[in-house]
Order: C-alpha cells, then structure tokens, then sequence
C-alpha cells in the first residue's frame, strides 16, 4: 500500500490524503507492536526465572537429621556440637570423634561403598544391617538413641556423595554428610571393655549385672542362655480388600490397614520392654483410626503403650489401624529423606513391611538436576527469544515507514514532489 501511494503520486496529489490516513495507521501500528514488544520482554524475564530458580526439596528436613535442614559449613556443625543440639556431642562422644577432629575435615565428595550412615531415626530393619545404639551423657545418663545402617540402603554403592570428610585416632575415615549433617564412618565404635564379677570375672563386683540368671542360678545373669532375647514382628491386612497381606496389593483410596504388632521373649530372664511403633512414613499417605490404646505423638508420629514386662517365654500383641487418604498426596520425594513420599508406607517392627500406595498420576520424584530436560523452560526461552526478535523487526519497520511518510508528505508541501 505505501509504495502504491508514493509512486501515484507525482500523477495524482490527490493520494496525498490517503497517505495522511496510512502515517495515522502507522502510528497506531507503531503503538502496537511497542506494548507486544515490552510484554515479550516481561515473558522472557519471568521464564529466565524459572530456568534459574533451582527446584527446593517437598521436605527441608527429616527426624533423622542430626542437623536438621543440613548443613553449609562445617562451622554449623560445630556450632551445634558446641550447642549439644538434639544430643550432637553426645552422639559424637559416643562414636569417640573428637571436636578437633571435626574441625580438620575437608570438603569433598565420596562414593557409599560399604560405608555406614549414623541417624536419629529407624528407617530401615535388623536384618538390612540396622543397629541401635543409646547414647549416655558425661554423667552415664542414657539420653538419646542412634541408628547406624548401611549407606547404601539409601541409593546405590556408586552414588557420590557431598560432605566433609576427616579422619579419627579412634573411627579412622568418617565424613560429615551436607544434606542432613549426619555422621558417616566405615566401622562401629569398639564396645567398652567389661568389669570383674564372682559370676564373671569379666565384670567388677560392684556392677549391678553382677547377678545370676533368674531361669537358672549356675549362670550369669547376662550369660548368652539367660538374658531375655527379644523378638519383635509385624503383620500388616488390608481389611477393605478382602483381608489380604497388604504388601501383596497396592492400597487405594479409602483402604483400611490393620497392622498387629507382637512382642516376644524367648529367654530365660524377664524384660520390660518399650513398645511403640514409628508411623511418620506411614501418616504421610494415611490417618490413625484406632491407636489399639496407644497415644500418638502428633509431633514425632511416633505410637506408643506402655512399657510391657515379658517374662521368659511370655509375649504381647498390640493392634492399631489406618485408613489411606480419601485425596492421596502427590508431593515429591525429599531430597534429604529419599523414603519420604515415595508411594510407599514403610514402617519397621522387627521385620520391614511395605505397602505401595495408589498414587495421583503424574507422580514426579523431585531430584536437583544440573541442566533441564529437551521439553521445558529453555525451548520456551527460545521461542520467546525469537519471538521478540519478530517483534522488534516489525516495530522498527513501522518507525521507519513513520519517519518516511513524514518526510513525503513535507517534499509534497513543499512541491518538490
């Protein structure tokens, strides 16, 4: 149209009118094509965002952490030893690390290997490689318990890990894992050395263990066939689906899953033993609606009864149900606790049981990738990119159409034209 009407020109002034009403379309078109070119720009500044926005964990931290939410320096985790925050110093006491020690580590990476990961919390079963061990104060006061499990039971032997790593007089190689602040070593603590006693020489006389066996007075009272031998396990039914072990079918919505704890003593000496069961993993997908007389921790998750005293071949049950989420959650799984919304209710008494829940499709397992995948915000940058390119040409070829109208219509005032 602009070319048609400056060629006409010189044979019909006439035009000059309808070129006046094409600079007032340019200028409208110039207004235009500004406002498409600034809220292109804004697009690319929000999806910049969130190319470089890295993705947070669905947990900060977990019950396990000796460091809740991890650690960024090693002088955090000093400051907690110093602190004795949830019994950090206690723990590291116990394992025989010394703060010096701590100090001296470096940061680094490692591999799992055949390594063991120290936490707060159970998470896997004795016969995985998981042990418990009461932590004492300076006063021989017992006020914490820790687990050591197998590192690899969180991930694969190859996976490399972020940390400090030093080294002990007494543990030899240990590291200081940065995403929960939970102590890594390749060995236990020696066991302390045992007292003298009449009815072992190995213990002293002043010892309270310095007693015979109940079941039978020749022994002692810790001897191998006396002390009470504790032997815990579980059953889990899912009672919605016609009372099938419920590892065996995946849960739904809705589904009620009785669990039946048993509690036995197969020695020969009587034990009060602490009942409870540790539910966190299980409440992620699920409500208690029978505790079986037990008192739920709504903080820790934790169900618990009272203490039972077992004598030599004696034993107790205990029975609660849940009932799986009407809305099951599709929350990602944490960084610092991969178990945590994994689709699966895990939970240990003695043996494992794990009952795969019915998840919400898509279900994303949440992981910290260094690039991201073919088909997200970077070809969208991409196609915003070139889109602004498009934009800004057109915008300055209504300028340019503008400021050539413009001076037409002068050269056709001033009758040069």
């Amino acid at each position: 149209m602009f070319r048609k009407i400056v060629s006409n020109l010189p044979f019909s002034p006439a035009l000059v009118g309808q070129l006046g009403f094409y600079a007032n379309r340019l200028r409208k078109e110039e207004m235009t094509r500004r406002l498409g070119l600034v809220f292109i720009a804004l697009t690319l500044v929000i999806q910049s965002l969130a190319v470089f926005q890295p993705p947070e964990s669905a947990n900060a931290s977990s019950s396990t952490d000796m460091v809740l939410g991890g650690i960024s320096s090693i002088k955090e985790f000093l400051n907690a030893y110093d602190s004795n925050t949830r019994h950090l110093k206690d723990i590291m006491n116990y394992t025989g690390i010394t703060r010096a020690e701590i100090k001296n580590t470096e940061y680094t990476s490692f591999r799992t290997g055949e390594k063991l990961s120290w936490g707060l919390a159970s998470r896997f079963s004795y016969a995985q490689g998981e042990r418990q061990h009461s932590v004492k104060d300076a006063s021989g006061k017992i006020v914490t318990t820790v687990y050591s499990r197998p590192l690899k039971l969180w991930g694969s032997e190859s996976k490399q890990i972020n940390g400090w790593v030093g080294h002990s007089n007494k543990m030899g190689w240990f590291a200081i894992m940065r995403s929960c602040g939970n102590l890594v070593t390749t060995k236990l603590p020696p066991p302390p050395p045992p007292p003298l006693c009449a009815y072992n020489p190995k213990l002293l006389k002043s010892d309270s263990r310095c007693k015979p066996c109940p079941g039978d007075d020749r022994l002692w009272i810790d001897d191998p066939v006396c002390v009470p031998e504790i032997i815990k396990s579980k059953t889990a039914t899912n009672t919605t689906q016609g009372f099938v072990h419920a590892s065996s079918k995946t849960a739904l919505a809705d589904d009620q899953i009785s669990y039946t704890i048993t509690t036995k003593n197969t020695g020969l000496s009587a034990k009060k033993v602490q009942l409870e069961e540790r539910l966190e993993d299980v409440l992620q997908y699920s409500t208690l609606i029978d505790n079986g007389g037990g008192i739920l921790d709504s903080t820790t998750k934790v169900l618990s009864w009272s203490d039972a005293n077992l004598g030599p071949k004696q034993q107790q049950t205990r029975t609660f149900v849940v009932r799986v989420m009407k809305n099951i959650p599709a929350d990602a799984s944490g960084q610092s606790d991969p178990t945590s919304f994994d689709c699966m209710m895990t939970n240990v008494y003695g043996n494992q049981i794990d009952i795969r829940v019915d998840c919400p499709t898509p279900k994303i397992i949440e992981k910290t990738t260094s690039e991201l995948p073919q088909t997200g915000p970077t070809e969208n940058i991409m196609f915003a990119g070139i889109l602004c390119a498009v934009t800004t040409y057109f915008y300055a070829r209504s300028r340019q159409l503008k400021k050539e109208t413009v001076i037409i219509r002068k050269n056709v005032t001033t009758g040069t034209i």
